[in-house]
C-alpha cells in the first residue's frame, strides 16, 4: 500500500542525520545506501545498516496512509538539511517514486522496494540492563583517540576492549585501546546491577564505538546488553546493534606490570599541553618527534624540522630524580593531555628507554602509556 505522511523537519533531520555514518559506507549491496522507511500508525520507523552496525529509530508523524519503502539516505538527508520548511509531506507514487513537498519546493525521489533490505538482528531484551550514559561517554571520550586505524596489521587493535572488573564489593567497567604505540585505559565505577553483563572478551570496532558515543548524546540512561556476537543499546525511540569483533586483544597487563613510578615528574597539565602544541609546530609531519630533557625542577622540550627550523621551550616541574633525555611522539602526549582532568599530571618513567606512564590524582580512573622513540 502506498504511504502518505506529514513530519516535522527537525524530527526528520535528527533521525536521518543519525543514519549518515552507517548508510554512507560504500558496500557491495546498493540497497545498504538506503534507509528503510516503515510508516506505521502515528510514527515512522527509520532503519539503516551496513551489516555490521544497525540503527532503528521511531519518529512521530501525522500518518495518512501506512506503507514501507527504502529511500536514498544521503539524498534524503541533504533535502531535509537544506530546506527551510518546518513540515515535510511524503507521498508514495507509482513504481517506488516518492513525492516530497517542503513549503514551495517539491522533490521526486526514487526509492527501492523493501524486500531486499537486510533483516534487522534479533536480540535478547530480557538480558538488557539500565546504564548511565555519562559513564559510557567518559569511557569512550577518554580512550577512542588511541584506537588503531584500519590499516593496522593486528586487526584487534582497531577495536576497543570493554571489560568488567570486580574488586571487593565494587564493580567497574574498563575500556582499553591501543594502536601499538600507546595504550589508554579508562576505568569507571558502576552500579552492582551491571554485574550480569556478559563482558568476557568484548571487542567493539572503532565505528561501533563512535556510534555508541552519538547514541549517548542527549540521553541520561539507556538499556545495554552484550551478547555473544553483538552489543545492543536501546532507548525509548532508538535501537543500536553493533556486531562485535572476534579475536584476542594483546596482553596489556604485562606492560603495566613492568612499569614503576621510580622517576615521577609532576607537571602542570595546562602548561605542558600549551608547550607541546607550540613545540609540535616544528616537528616532522610523519613522526612528530620531540626531545624531552628532564633535570631537577625543570623540563626542556625541543623539536626540529628540516625545512623550517627548530623550537625550544622550558618550564618548571616537580622532579628530583636522575637526569633523563627522552624521545616521544608529541601528538600522543597532546591527545592524552587534552582528555585528562586535573591541574597536575604525573609522568612516570623507569629509564631513558622505557615507556612513559601518565596519570593524575584528579582523574583516578585514567591511565596512559606512551612508547618512546629513538632520536
Amino acid at each position: 500500500m502506498a504511504f502518505q505522511f506529514n513530519i516535522n523537519r527537525d524530527d526528520l533531520l535528527r533521525g536521518i542525520g543519525a543514519q549518515q555514518n552507517i548508510t554512507s559506507k560504500k558496500g557491495t549491496l546498493a540497497i545498504l545506501s538506503n534507509v528503510l522507511v516503515e510508516v506505521e500508525q502515528e510514527q515512522i520507523v527509520l532503519t539503516g545498516t551496513d551489516l555490521e552496525i544497525g540503527l532503528k529509530q521511531s519518529i512521530p508523524a501525522e500518518v495518512i496512509e501506512t506503507g514501507i519503502l527504502t529511500l536514498p539516505a544521503k539524498k534524503l538527508f541533504e533535502i531535509t538539511r537544506e530546506s527551510n520548511s518546518s513540515t515535510f509531506s511524503f507521498k508514495e507514487l507509482e513504481k517506488n517514486w516518492v513525492e516530497i513537498t517542503a513549503g514551495p519546493s517539491v522533490y521526486r525521489l526514487a526509492g527501492m522496494v523493501a524486500d531486499e533490505f537486510p533483516q534487522f538482528p534479533e536480540y535478547d531484551e530480557d538480558a538488557m540492563l539500565s546504564m548511565d550514559s555519562g559513564i559510557m561517554v567518559d569511557l569512550v571520550d577518554k580512550t577512542i583517540f588511541s584506537i588503531a586505524q584500519d590499516k593496522e596489521n593486528m586487526f584487534t587493535l582497531t577495536a576497543a576492549l570493554l571489560q568488567k572488573v570486580k574488586t571487593d564489593d565494587q564493580l567497574s567497567l574498563k575500556m582499553i585501546t591501543s594502536d601499538g604505540h600507546r595504550l589508554t585505559i579508562m576505568n569507571r565505577d558502576v552500579d552492582a546491577g551491571l554485574d550480569a553483563l556478559n563482558l568476557d572478551t568484548t571487542l567493539i570496532p572503532r565505528r561501533g564505538v563512535q556510534e555508541i558515543r552519538k547514541f549517548c548524546e542527549n540521553r541520561n540512561t539507556f538499556s545495554f546488553g552484550v551478547e555473544e556476537k553483538q552489543a545492543v543499546l536501546k532507548s525509548d525511540d532508538s535501537l543500536l546493534i553493533i556486531r562485535l569483533m572476534e579475536g584476542d586483544f594483546p596482553d596489556f597487563q604485562g606492560l603495566l606490570n613492568v612499569l614503576s613510578k621510580e622517576n615521577s615528574i609532576h607537571i602542570d597539565r595546562t602548561r605542558f599541553l600549551e608547550s607541546l602544541k607550540r613545540i609540535n609546530l616544528f616537528t616532522e609531519d610523519l613522526f612528530h618527534a620531540i626531545k624531552m630533557d628532564v633535570t631537577e625542577g625543570k623540563i626542556v622540550l625541543t623539536s626540529q624540522n628540516a625545512d623550517f627550523g627548530s623550537a625550544k621551550d622550558e618550564f618548571e616541574v616537580e622532579y628530583s630524580g636522575e637526569e633523563l633525555s627522552l624521545g616521544f611522539n608529541c601528538r600522543y602526549f597532546i591527545d592524552t593531555l587534552q582528555v585528562m582532568e586535573g591541574e597536575t599530571v604525573i609522568a612516570s618513567i623507569n629509564n631513558q628507554e622505557s615507556p612513559c606512564m601518565i596519570t593524575s590524582e584528579d582523574d583516578p580512573g585514567f591511565l596512559s602509556v606512551i612508547m618512546p622513540m629513538k632520536l
